[in-house]
C-alpha cells in the first residue's frame, strides 16, 4: 500500500524547483548571480581581495538569429564546459563561476587574491587574458561555409572596490555594470570596424562569387547555377551568413545585392546557352527600382544572358511580408521574363502562402529536409506532397544540399528532377558546365 504524501511537503518541493529553475541555468548548469552574492560577501568580509573578470558573448547574437536559439544554447553549453575546464589551471577552487542571470550570455568570474590596488588590477588582467587564450585553443567554432574561427568574447577584469558605507552587494552589481559599460563601448567601436570594411568592400567590389551547379538527377546534366556570394578569403565578412545579415542590419544590404548580382552576371557567361542562373535576393533588394538598371541588363545583352535565364530565388519569410511594393517588383520582373523560386521550402513558414505569393517557377527543399532523408518516411512523404504541389502549378522541385549517395537515390526514386549540393559539385568561381552523378 503507497504512503500518502503530505501536501506541505509537495508545495515545499514544488517552490524549491521553482527557486533553483530561478537560481541555476538549465542550459549550462552554472549558478546564476544572486545564488553566489553570498558566497562573494563572505569571502570579501573575511578580508579577501576579490576582483570580477567578465566574459561577455553577446556579440555573437547574431548566431541566434541566422541559426536558431538551439545552435547558440549550445554554443553557451561550450562555453561553460571550457570554463568549467581550464578554471582549475587558472583560478583557486574557491574562485566562483556563475552567470549574470538565467539564460543569460554574460559569464562572471570572482577570483580571489592576497594582493591590492594596481597589483590586484594587474593579477586579474593577467587571470583574464590567460584565460582568454586558453578558450580561444579549446573553443573554435565553424557555421555552415565560414572557416574555423574563435568565438567572439569581450572582456573586463574590474576588482571589487568595497567602501565600509555601502553594501557589498551593491558594490558587486556596480561593478557588473561597470564591466558592462567597457564591453558596450568595445562593440560599438568593433561594430564601427565592421562598417567601415563593409564599406571598403563595396567600394573596391570586393566580393567574392562562386557558383554551385542544379543537376538533372535523370542524367546529370547542369540545369543551372546557384551563384553564392560572400566577403573576400580570411576577411570578418568571409561567411556569407554574417555578411548579408550585417549589411541588412546597417542598411547597406540594397548597394551590397546591387553588385552581387552584377559581380554574379560579369562571371556567368560562360554558363552555356539555356542554363539559368539562380540569384538570392532580400524583400528590400527586390524592390530595388535597380534590380534589373539599363547597366545590368546591358551586361547581360553582351554576355549573351537573357532575362529569361535568371531566376530570383525568394525565401518563405521574403514572400509573407505581402506588401504592395513587392507585389509590383515581383509583377515588373515577371514582364521581364525572370523566374522565381522560392528556397527553403519546408523550413518552417508558410510553403502554401509563399506560392499564392510569388508564383514560382522553382521550390527548393530545404537542406535540413535533404539530410538523411533515406532514412525518414516523414520527410519523403512531406517531399511527396511538395512534388504533387510543384506538378499543379508547373513548377519543378529542386532539392538542396545534397551529399550523400543514399540521399541521391532515394531523390531520384521520389522522381524528383533536379538536385544541389556537394555530391553533384562544389561552389566553384567559374561555372563547371559539366554535370556528374553518382554511380
Amino acid at each position: 500500500m503507497s504512503e500518502t504524501l503530505d501536501p506541505r511537503l509537495l508545495a515545499q518541493r514544488a517552490e524549491l524547483l521553482k527557486l533553483r529553475a530561478n537560481l541555476v541555468d538549465p542550459i549550462t548548469g552554472l549558478p546564476a548571480l544572486p545564488a553566489v552574492v553570498e558566497a562573494v560577501r563572505r569571502r570579501i568580509e573575511a578580508g579577501e581581495n576579490l576582483g570580477l573578470i567578465y566574459l561577455d558573448l553577446r556579440s555573437e547574437e547574431k548566431i541566434e538569429e541566422i541559426f536558431g536559439w538551439e545552435t547558440y544554447d549550445g554554443l553557451l553549453r561550450q562555453m561553460a564546459e571550457a570554463l568549467t575546464a581550464v578554471a582549475p589551471q587558472l583560478l583557486k577552487p574557491q574562485d566562483i563561476l556563475a552567470l549574470s542571470a538565467v539564460r543569460s550570455d554574460e559569464f562572471l568570474l570572482f577570483v580571489g587574491s592576497r594582493v591590492a590596488g594596481g597589483q590586484l588590477q594587474h593579477r586579474l588582467e593577467r587571470t583574464r587574458d590567460r584565460l582568454v587564450e586558453e578558450l580561444a585553443q579549446r573553443l573554435r567554432v565553424q557555421f555552415d561555409s565560414e572557416r574555423p574561427r574563435s568565438l567572439g568574447i569581450h572582456t573586463a577584469a574590474l576588482p571589487l572596490r568595497c567602501e565600509p558605507t555601502v553594501r557589498i552587494e551593491r558594490t558587486i552589481y556596480k561593478t557588473l555594470d561597470e564591466a558592462r559599460a567597457l564591453c558596450r563601448r568595445e562593440r560599438e567601436q568593433k561594430q564601427t570596424l565592421r562598417l567601415n570594411e563593409l564599406r571598403r568592400i563595396l567600394a573596391v567590389e570586393g566580393i567574392r562569387v562562386r557558383y554551385q551547379p542544379i543537376v538533372s538527377l535523370v542524367d546529370g546534366t547542369v540545369h543551372g547555377f546557384e551563384a553564392l556570394s560572400s566577403g573576400p578569403p580570411g576577411d570578418i565578412f568571409e561567411s556569407p551568413e554574417m555578411l548579408f545579415s550585417f549589411a541588412e542590419e546597417t542598411d547597406q544590404i540594397v548597394e551590397l545585392e546591387r553588385l552581387c548580382r552584377a559581380t554574379a552576371i560579369r562571371g556567368a557567361g560562360e554558363i552555356g546557352s539555356g542554363r539559368k542562373l539562380f540569384l538570392n535576393t532580400s524583400a528590400r533588394g527586390l524592390c530595388d527600382p535597380q534590380m534589373l538598371s539599363a547597366e545590368l541588363l546591358d551586361l547581360m545583352g553582351s554576355l549573351g544572358l537573357p532575362t529569361d535565364n535568371l531566376v530570383v530565388e525568394l525565401t518563405e519569410r521574403v514572400a509573407m511580408t505581402g506588401n504592395k511594393e513587392l507585389q509590383h517588383a515581383l509583377d515588373r520582373l515577371r514582364q521581364r521574363g525572370v523566374q522565381f523560386a522560392i528556397d527553403d521550402v519546408g523550413a518552417g513558414y508558410s510553403s502554401l502562402q509563399a506560392v499564392a505569393e510569388i508564383e514560382p517557377q522553382y521550390l527548393k527543399f530545404d537542406l535540413s529536409l535533404v539530410r538523411d532523408i533515406h532514412h525518414s518516411r516523414i520527410k519523403q512523404s512531406l517531399l511527396e506532397s511538395i512534388q504533387t504541389l510543384a506538378g499543379k502549378i508547373d513548377a519543378q522541385v529542386v532539392a538542396e544540399g545534397v551529399e550523400q549517395l543514399e540521399e541521391f537515390r532515394t531523390l531520384r526514386s521520389l522522381g524528383v528532377p533536379y538536385g544541389q549540393g556537394y555530391l553533384f559539385g562544389v561552389p566553384t568561381p567559374r561555372p563547371a558546365c559539366e554535370g556528374r552523378l553518382p554511380s
